[in-house]
Formats: structure tokens, C-alpha cells, sequence
């Protein structure tokens, strides 16, 4: 059987209401620069879409095809006994021309039980970012469902809620439970629990009119929210050139900057990791060579013994993830 490398995926772009035009202009240049593409799934393992490798001798083949053959090789034996045949988290590139709806994810037990599915933890990390652009995050002060739900029909929900003005380089991680929304222009990486449960309450007037309605869960969502007010918690301190973004129970998520060529063992055979190239380009070796650019992903299977990062147009900044 051939080595398992670095695997890369095709993107898949989903139109949104509230999509911009900077993917397609200065990310993925395949896309059709006339439509609003608002997503676009890097790397997805729900069974209705299932990213497909695009490199190498697996290319053709879907992420969860794979891991019924190499199981715990591809994404960790621990990995591969929760989870079995889907792959677990979601990487998506949210292009933010309007405003995102506000909106909240349920945890896992909700979940399973009136989905059948996992809950949503994410994290967004800031790619690009206009002046004005926007985020909001929790509530700035205690909160509850009668206020919340008027606020939401007379469109003031956003006076209690944290308001935060994003730069290139910010994140922002959303337990489940937690009211949050952004726009204004905009472009993030989303990483994800392999979900895609979500419960809108307010779209910004949207929702009153004929042309923009979109589904609200305004009764659904009342019993998930976390109606304490929420504080983004400190920056975990840079060490080797890396730095601790979330430790959850869904993921972990780490930055490194990339000064010069590395090589890197494996540390996190229990687990696959993903690599997210934020800035710059680099270079991915592990039995072959990939090379990602900004808003480039790979896919290093847990098997991988060590493997190396060259740049190659400098600064680089690369986002790890794996699962704990």
C-alpha cells in the first residue's frame, strides 16, 4: 500500500445572501467572481458534503471513503473510535460583504437529540478585514429570553451585544450556546465541529421582508443560549514562535509563524492535524509536497512520522488544528 501525504481538498463554494466577492478575487480565482459566494468548505465530512482529495494517488476520493480504509492511520486510533467514518470538524473560508444573521448552535446533547447530529463549536479567524467591519459576541450584560426575543422584533438586539472591531490576526472562538454575528466586510477561516446546525433570531431586518425572509429559530434557540454576559478570555503568550489559540473539548487550534525552514515530529499520533496557511506560502512535506498558499489547507494523517515546513514567500502563518 502506497504512503499516506499531505492531503488537499477541492473547495466547495455555497452562495449566502450576505457573500462578498473577495473569495473568488483573491483566494479561490476558480470560483465565478459574479456570484456571492459567502462560503466556502475547505474541508467538510458531512455525508451530503463530502470534500474530495484533489492531490496524489488519492485524488477523486471522499474523506470519509477514506477513513473506512485507513481508519486510525488517517485520523488517529482515538479519533477513529468516537467518530468511526466521518471525518470530525469543518474548515470554511466566510466571506462577510453584508451583515451575518445572529445567530446561536446548540451543544452536543441538544443536538443528538432533536438532530441526530453534533453541535457546533467554532472558531473564526480574522483574514481580511474592511474599517468598519464588525463583530459581535455575546452579551455585555445578563440577559433573558423575554428581552432577548422582544429585541429581536423591534431590531435592537444589537445594543446588548459585545461589539468588537476586527483586525487581520484576531480570533474568536464561540462555544455553542453563544449569540454571535459580523459583517460589514469581512473574510475569516471558520473551523468547526462537523455540524451544520444553526438557529437565526435576528437577520437584520431581513427576516420582515418578502424578498430577503430567510427561516428564523427564534423558539429553538431560546432554550440553547448562554444568557450570562460573555468575555473574550487572554491571549495565551507566544512561545517558540507558537502560540495556544483554543484547548476545548472539540479541538485544539494553535498559530505558529513560520521564520525558516522546519522540520516537525510527530507529536499527535493519536491525532490527524490540519494545517491552515493564514499568510505567506509555504511548502508541506511528509512523503510528498504540497504547496499551500493563503487560504490553503492540508490534511497530515496521524501515521506521518515527521514532516517538514519550508516558505516560501514570507511572513507565514500557519493555524494547526487537531483534535484532543
Amino acid at each position: 500500500m502506497n504512503s499516506l501525504y499531505p492531503l488537499c481538498f477541492t473547495p466547495l463554494p455555497k452562495e449566502r445572501i450576505w457573500g462578498g466577492s473577495y473569495l473568488a478575487t483573491h483566494i479561490h480565482p476558480q470560483f465565478c467572481s459574479g456570484i456571492k459566494i459567502g462560503e466556502s468548505w475547505e474541508l467538510s465530512g458531512l455525508e451530503e458534503n463530502n470534500s474530495v482529495v484533489c492531490n496524489g494517488f488519492l485524488a477523486g476520493n471522499e474523506i470519509n471513503e477514506l477513513i473506512e480504509i485507513y481508519m486510525g492511520d488517517l485520523v488517529g486510533d482515538p479519533v477513529y473510535q468516537k467518530f468511526a467514518y466521518e471525518f470530525p470538524l469543518m474548515v470554511k473560508i466566510l466571506d462577510i460583504d453584508d451583515y451575518l444573521s445572529f445567530q446561536v448552535h446548540p451543544s452536543d446533547p441538544v443536538a443528538l437529540t432533536r438532530h441526530h447530529a453534533y453541535g457546533k463549536a467554532e472558531l473564526w479567524y480574522v483574514l481580511y478585514a474592511e474599517p468598519d467591519a464588525k463583530v459581535y459576541m455575546g452579551f455585555n450584560r445578563p440577559m433573558t429570553a423575554a428581552e432577548c426575543k422582544r429585541r429581536c422584533l423591534n431590531q435592537t438586539l444589537p445594543e446588548v451585544m459585545n461589539e468588537y472591531t476586527p483586525r487581520v490576526g484576531d480570533h474568536f472562538f464561540i462555544p455553542p450556546g453563544t449569540v454571535h454575528a459580523a459583517g460589514g466586510g469581512l473574510v475569516m477561516a471558520e473551523i468547526q465541529q462537523v455540524s451544520d446546525i444553526t438557529y437565526r433570531i435576528y437577520d437584520w431586518g431581513r427576516e420582515f421582508h418578502k424578498e430577503t425572509f430567510r427561516e428564523m429559530h427564534v423558539d429553538l434557540a431560546m432554550e440553547v443560549i448562554d444568557w450570562e454576559p460573555f468575555l473574550l478570555p487572554d491571549p495565551q503568550p507566544v512561545k517558540d514562535n507558537i502560540q495556544k489559540l483554543v484547548e476545548s473539548p472539540w479541538f485544539y487550534l494553535s498559530k505558529r509563524r513560520l521564520l525558516a525552514p522546519i522540520t516537525v515530529s510527530n507529536t499527535f499520533g493519536t491525532s490527524f492535524r490540519l494545517l491552515f496557511c493564514a499568510e505567506g506560502e509555504v511548502q508541506v512535506t511528509a512523503n510528498e509536497t504540497v504547496h499551500l498558499k493563503r487560504g490553503g489547507l492540508t490534511l497530515l494523517p496521524a501515521a506521518i512520522d515527521q514532516y517538514s515546513l519550508a516558505p516560501t514567500n514570507q511572513p507565514v502563518t500557519l493555524l494547526e488544528i487537531w483534535i484532543p
